[in-house]
């Protein structure tokens, strides 16, 4: 192979192998006549600290006995009266 034209060019793009291609016009070897795929693989699981938040698996404990009655002073129809009379 002395010098590539166009379509040479163009028929290695179409059949993906322009690097092997490339290696051979530059009279270097070519070890892989296919090239590599990747495996995909799916991203490991890994626990995430989520600064400020509550640990997974358990609740928030509620309002405090003030704030509750403070609440029901303000909105008593939004927050019920601590205890639960009304």
């Amino acid at each position: 192979m002395n010098a590539l034209t166009e379509a040479d060019i163009a028929a290695a793009r179409a059949q993906g192998d322009l690097t092997a291609l490339l290696l051979m016009a530059s009279g270097l070897p070519v070890t892989a006549a296919t090239p590599k795929q990747r495996a995909k693989t799916a991203a490991p699981l890994v626990p995430r600290s989520r600064p400020g938040a509550w640990p997974e698996g358990s609740r928030s404990p509620g309002l405090a006995p003030e704030a509750a009655a403070h609440l029901h002073q303000l909105w008593p129809d939004r927050y019920p009266a601590p205890g639960g009379a009304r």
